[in-house]
């Protein structure tokens, strides 16, 4: 199960790591997205930033306006790829992100082993857009994963994750947040009904 960091900053009030995949706690950016009420949390260029440096200790890339609606655009064309439900033109954005910074670009070594950096040429948003779609790609051609990627089933949540549990049956985006809420409810709906 990948480690749940939950942040502290206030520009992320209640968001979350530990979906199981770099793309999910991407589309997770939406809290309640279900709800009729969702909330977003790459509302401005400093909350961006914010949750690059939580999220994927990434620099600051200081966006404007345009550029954060760019990536909330690009944040949803891959949760509806994850989820099914794509839309035309949504894997295009996926392929463009890829191909923007070269196919994966060239292999580095660092402290934590062997990873994947993108082609000097490429900077900023487009970096960042090419490691959310590798990300989704890799998910999106693993179908034994994909398989296991849930919605968490709190009301007006709509968190995705990948259910790593043995049996499978994982329900909560988070034990600690929708799963007690949801026992809570279950449980005043129980000692109503016997009232």
């Amino acid at each position: 199960m990948k480690v749940v960091k939950k942040s502290d900053d206030p520009l992320l009030d209640g968001y979350y790591t530990g979906a199981g995949a770099t793309c999910l706690d991407y589309v997770n950016t939406v809290d309640w997205r279900t709800s009729d009420h969702p909330a977003e949390f790459l509302a401005s260029g400093a909350a961006t930033d914010a949750w690059l440096a939580f999220a994927l200790d990434h620099p600051p890339l200081r966006l404007d306006t345009d550029a954060v609606a760019d990536l909330c655009r690009f944040r949803e064309a891959l949760y509806r790829l994850i989820v099914g439900a794509p839309q035309a033109g949504d894997l295009d954005l996926l392929n463009a992100a890829l191909s923007a910074v070269g196919d994966r670009g060239r292999l580095v070594a660092g402290s934590d082993g062997y990873s994947w950096a993108a082609e000097a040429t490429a900077t900023g948003l487009a970096v960042l857009k090419a490691a959310l779609a590798r990300s989704a790609a890799d998910l999106l051609v693993d179908s034994a994963r994909l398989a296991r990627v849930k919605e968490c089933h709190g009301h007006g949540c709509g968190w995705l994750f990948v259910d790593e549990s043995r049996a499978g049956n994982r329900r909560w985006c988070s034990m600690q947040t929708c799963g007690n809420r949801e026992k809570a409810r279950a449980h005043y709906r129980r000692t109503r009904s016997q009232t």
